[in-house]
């Protein structure tokens, strides 16, 4: 929840992104609010995939075949999206062609194989705030209560000031994360950069002599 909130805040609107492949970006359903975007092949190449927990390592197992996995979020059901070249479908897939598949419940297959007939993203808005260049990233529209609790609960009243926010994490050389939030107006961002100052200031004066989160915290811009 802190990767999510934590790092670099800019109130602007960036040029729309080149993040999705088209075929995966086709398939997003019109009534998506929130996406997130895996580059398969370049967190592969990251020197950090060797030091991925175990039960990230075990996630991304089914999707060895796949270069690049897409999250849609509808406020109900989750679609995942894989683009690759599949000798089979992964793990509780279905193959829309042979290098795309997509899974989730039976309401968000139906959802983005309508979509997908139509030739283009029913999503286009949120893609196009997709950040370009990590390995990891996602997207969010503001104004939306998604169902968090404990410390997480915290980013919907960020997004309450929002327009709409994101994140990217790149893995290289080292860890960089790239957050987000562009405001309504002046007056929204100005609230948004209040609320998340106050609210990493706290955080830093809690860690107490947890020295890890403490750097961390204190490494903010």
């Amino acid at each position: 929840a802190l990767a999510l909130i934590a790092p670099w805040i800019a109130c602007r609107t960036p040029a729309p992104s080149s993040a999705v492949p088209d075929a995966l970006a086709a398939c997003t359903p019109p009534d998506t609010l929130a996406l997130a975007g895996v580059n398969l092949d370049r967190l592969r190449a990251s020197p950090f995939y060797q030091m991925l927990p175990p039960g990230a390592a075990a996630f991304l197992q089914p999707l060895r075949d796949a270069s690049y996995l897409l999250l849609a979020y509808n406020g109900k059901d989750v679609l995942a999206v894989a683009g690759g070249r599949f000798r089979e479908p992964p793990s509780g897939a279905v193959l829309l062609a042979k290098d795309l598949a997509v899974s989730g419940s039976p309401e968000a297959i139906r959802a983005a194989t309508a979509q997908r007939k139509t030739g283009r993203p029913g999503a286009r808005w949120l893609l196009d705030r997709a950040p370009a260049g990590g390995q990891i990233w996602a997207a969010a529209q503001g104004g939306v209560a998604f169902p968090l609790t404990g410390d997480a609960a915290n980013l919907n009243r960020f997004l309450s000031f929002a327009e709409y926010a994101s994140i990217a994490v790149h893995l290289d050389t080292g860890v960089r994360i790239d957050a987000l939030g562009a405001g309504r107006t002046p007056e929204s961002a100005q609230r948004l950069e209040e609320s998340l100052r106050a609210f990493l200031t706290l955080a830093a004066a809690g860690a107490g002599r947890d020295r890890p989160l403490a750097d961390l915290l204190h490494a903010i811009q």
